[in-house]
Parts: structure tokens; C-alpha cells; sequence
């Protein structure tokens, strides 16, 4: 490892420590017993001195209703879940941080939930009365550049992964909004703009360190705890909580070629149809994404947009059909920066919005779900509109379904339809239309859905998205927490 990731790192943990003295409630924080819910949904009652034994055992802080940086710790991403108010947050700074607060969640029958960088959609990483194991802290990322390898903590960010990655020209495929914790992105699998070229970011997963339900700290890799392992890479977080995750990182950057066009709506069908048939016979090194979105004017538009992972000598002969097609109102596909791009679409995305998403994936297109996306989708003064199919394939798809947890290799398209807005009292209605826009779509849909994408399915649903691979996982479930204690996820239930 480098002097410079050495001095980083050094430094890092000064800060942390700095921060931990600063941020520690005063004791009389904890001078009071404190009413939590349990891990079934039950009550019970947390002595002072059971607070204070939690908090002294942290280095980092324990937070409760009251005490400072409280709400602005239960805060998450998706703002309509702003209402929930924990009992206690952990915020832990290493492993033995998580495995004091699992150990206590366990020991006094919490309802646990855990927070990464708090991107969960559906609002699982924050909890109504019981235990935030909060992993923010825990933001480090560490190059071994010799082996190209990547050891990230998991309160990193995918913008705290690609600065350090691209400053030496390397990349680990992820999302791409900057502001997703990188854990719960890789956990679920991790779809991405250079999957195609590079796989799901679990493909390039080595190893991870994992706290289980009962306390204990293990290693899972390929020559380790390989079921563990296989279970992690799209499993969710049901098997514990990961301290630590180790990447394989690729040749990459930081110059690409991307961007995308813009159609009015008298193109709209015929653009997003034409997207459908150019992605069949697309390479490897081109991901395509295209959809429906609101301009900064206010006009709804589709969009097609593109990002080439391979020789940029090549691209310009790859991406010129699409050039070609239609008469674009905008055509922006160009070399771009890759840090830049993966934080382009982060405002449109931002924290403390009122999200209600949905995804499924698609298997066999058919035309006519393009009449029905159309026919409802429309603007609204006080909701952003967005939808976006993504082609799966490449890389993604040269990986047999049981290989991992994941078990979506044969999906063709991920569709994702939804909306954001500030107000929450407009929530209510406008929770109800995405319901509506959703029930219409999903005959043209395939019952599978990215786990990352879970708003408000029920289990049954979990389970059969899983396919043959929900067996394996019940089996891992019982081994490794056969009380469910981390069950706020795409639950994979217990059967012991």
C-alpha cells in the first residue's frame, strides 16, 4: 500500500476520532430508561444502564430522540419516510462498533435496521422505535494499486469510490447517482452504467468482512465461508451487517464516451422503440438506457442515452445509427469526464424528496407497452416524472443464474417507472397515481425485480423474484439468522 493511501487513511481516522469526541451526547443523555419497539413488533423498555453500556462500548456516538445531530441522523434519502424516529442510533467506526450493536439489538429482541449511505427506496434503513445501526462513519476507500484491488468501508458513497478509482484510471462498475452508499448498491447486485462491459459490481466483488446475527466477524470469499459469500452477492443485507467491502477495479477512464439525445413527444414512441431494437446488437462496451423524462423547461421528452466502455477510436462507428435516427431537439454524445457524468443526474435524484418507485424486468418487449407508458405519462407542477429501461446482457449475462445470489442473468431490460415532489401532503395522491401508472405496465413486465428497486412489494413477491435461488437462500437465512433479526429488506424468510 502507498505512503499517500497510508496518510489518507491516517488522517481519516484522526477526523473520525475528533468528530466522535465532539459528537458524544453528554450522560445525561442517557438518564432515563427508553421505550423501543422489538424485533416481532413489540414493546419493551431499555434501562438507562443498559443505554449507557451500549454507548461506552462505541466509538463513535449513540444517539437517541433528543440529543444532538438526532434528526438529522434518522434522516434518509427518499423524504417520505422522514416520520419514522428510532429508538437509538448506533453510529459505529469500525467492526467492533457493529458488533456491539448487533450483540445488543439481539440480546434485547430489536427491531434493527442498517444504514449505509440511506438510499433505500422503500426506507429500510431507518426504523420506527427500534435500533439504526448507522455505518455512515465508516466511509474509507483504500487503492492497492499493484493489484488493482479496492478495500471500501460501508458508509462509502459510489462518489467516494470513483474519485479515489479514477484518479489512478481505474473504475469498479456501480451505480450512477454519486450520492448511493455503495454498500446497499452492491449487496443487491449493483446495476450500472459499464455492466455490460464489466459485470454487476457483485461480479467484481473478492471478498467482504461480515458481522452475522450472532456477534461473530467472518471473512467470506471464494476460499472462505464461500456460501456466506455467494448469499451477499445479491442477497441484501439478510445475512448480516458488511464492515468491509474488497473490489476488483478495471482499466478505465477518465475519459469516456457519452452522453445521449433528446425527442419531443411526436417521437417519443418511435425513439424508445427504435432504443429497444438498436440495444439487441449493441457490444459489450455500450450500455444503453432510454426513457421519459421533464426538460429544465418543463416539457416532457424521451431520451436515449448511451455510455461506450471500449476504444474510443471505436465508438464514433458504434454509436453513429443512433446519430443518425430521428430529428433530436438535443444530441449530446461526446467525451466526457467519467466523475463528472456519474454526479450529472445527482439533482435530479437529491436528498429529501418524496420518492415512490417502482422497477420490473423485461424478457420480451412488446410494442404496446410503449401506448400504455405514453398514454399516462404526464407532467405535473408539483412532480418530477421519470422512467428509463436499462439493457441488461454482456457481461451481465455471461454468468450463470445460480453462480450468485443474483438471479436475473437472462433478463433482457430492468424497466423503472416513478416520480418525486417536496410537498408531503401531496403524498397520499400522488402515491396513488404511481400505484395506477404501475398496475397498468406490469402485464408487459416479467415478475422478477431488482431488489434495489423493492417500494412497497409484498414477500411472496420477494420470493418468487428469487426463482430457483430462494431455496439456497432460506437455508443460508436459517443458518446464519435464523431469527430474522435483520429482516428489514427484501426479506428472505426463515423457516427454523
Amino acid at each position: 500500500m502507498g505512503q499517500s493511501q497510508m496518510n489518507r487513511r491516517d488522517a481519516l481516522m484522526s477526523s473520525l476520532g475528533a468528530a466522535a469526541i465532539a459528537s458524544i451526547p453528554a450522560k445525561e443523555a442517557f438518564a432515563s430508561d427508553l421505550a423501543a419497539v422489538t424485533r416481532t413488533g413489540g414493546e419493551t423498555t431499555l434501562t438507562r444502564a443498559e443505554i449507557k453500556e451500549l454507548a461506552d462500548s462505541l466509538t463513535f456516538a449513540l444517539l437517541r430522540p433528543g440529543t444532538p445531530r438526532y434528526d438529522s441522523a434518522r434522516k434518509v434519502w427518499n423524504g417520505i419516510w422522514d416520520n419514522k424516529r428510532p429508538a437509538l442510533i448506533a453510529q459505529c467506526a469500525d467492526s467492533n462498533d457493529v458488533i456491539s450493536a448487533v450483540n445488543f439489538a439481539r440480546t434485547h429482541d430489536l427491531l434493527v435496521a442498517i444504514r449505509g449511505g440511506g438510499h433505500s427506496i422503500s426506507g429500510m434503513s431507518v426504523c420506527d422505535g427500534g435500533l439504526v445501526i448507522d455505518l455512515s462513519p465508516m466511509r474509507s476507500v483504500l487503492m492497492d494499486l499493484p493489484t488493482k484491488t479496492v478495500r471500501v468501508g460501508p458508509g462509502a458513497l459510489l462518489g467516494d469510490l470513483d474519485r479515489e478509482t479514477q484518479a489512478y484510471g481505474l473504475v469498479v462498475p456501480a451505480g450512477v447517482v454519486s450520492h448511493t452508499g455503495v454498500a446497499g448498491l452492491t449487496l443487491g447486485g449493483g446495476i450500472g452504467s459499464l455492466m455490460r462491459k464489466f459485470g454487476l459490481t457483485i461480479d467484481n466483488l473478492l471478498s467482504v468482512d461480515i458481522v452475522t446475527a450472532d456477534g461473530q466477524l467472518r471473512h467470506a470469499s471464494n476460499d472462505e465461508n464461500q456460501d456466506l459469500f455467494w448469499g451477499v452477492r445479491g442477497g441484501g443485507g439478510n445475512f448480516g451487517v458488511v464492515t468491509s467491502f474488497e473490489y476488483q477495479a478495471h482499466t478505465f477512464g477518465p475519459t469516456f464516451i457519452g452522453g445521449g439525445c433528446l425527442y419531443p413527444m411526436d417521437q417519443a414512441k418511435d425513439a424508445l422503440e427504435y432504443s429497444f431494437e438498436y440495444s439487441l446488437n449493441a457490444p459489450d462496451e455500450l450500455n444503453i438506457v432510454s426513457g421519459m423524462s421533464i426538460t429544465e423547461d418543463g416539457e416532457s421528452a424521451a431520451f436515449v442515452g448511451v455510455t461506450y466502455a471500449g476504444d474510443i477510436a471505436a465508438a464514433e462507428r458504434v454509436i453513429q445509427p443512433l446519430l443518425d435516427f430521428g430529428k433530436p431537439t438535443l444530441q449530446a454524445i461526446q467525451p466526457s469526464n467519467f466523475v463528472e457524468q456519474q454526479s450529472a443526474g445527482d439533482s435530479r435524484n437529491s436528498h429529501g424528496r418524496h420518492y415512490y418507485i417502482k422497477g420490473r424486468h423485461i424478457n420480451d418487449f412488446d410494442p404496446q407497452v410503449l401506448d400504455v407508458l405514453l398514454e399516462r405519462w404526464e407532467a405535473a407542477p408539483d412532480r418530477f416524472t421519470t422512467m428509463r429501461f436499462v439493457r441488461f446482457g454482456g457481461a451481465v449475462g455471461q454468468v450463470e443464474n445460480d453462480a450468485t445470489a443474483w438471479p436475473h442473468r437472462h433478463a433482457m431490460w430492468d424497466m423503472e417507472v416513478g416520480g418525486h415532489w417536496t410537498n408531503p401532503d401531496l403524498s397520499e395522491e400522488y402515491v396513488q397515481w404511481g400505484r395506477d401508472y404501475w398496475d397498468a405496465l406490469e402485464p408487459y413486465t416479467a415478475k422478477e425485480f431488482y431488489v434495489n428497486e423493492l417500494m412497497d412489494e409484498e414477500q411472496d413477491q420477494v420470493s418468487e423474484s428469487y426463482g430457483n435461488n430462494y431455496r439456497r437462500l432460506v437455508e443460508l437465512k436459517n443458518k446464519y439468522d435464523p431469527t430474522n433479526l435483520f429482516r428489514l429488506n427484501a426479506n428472505i424468510e426463515p423457516t427454523v
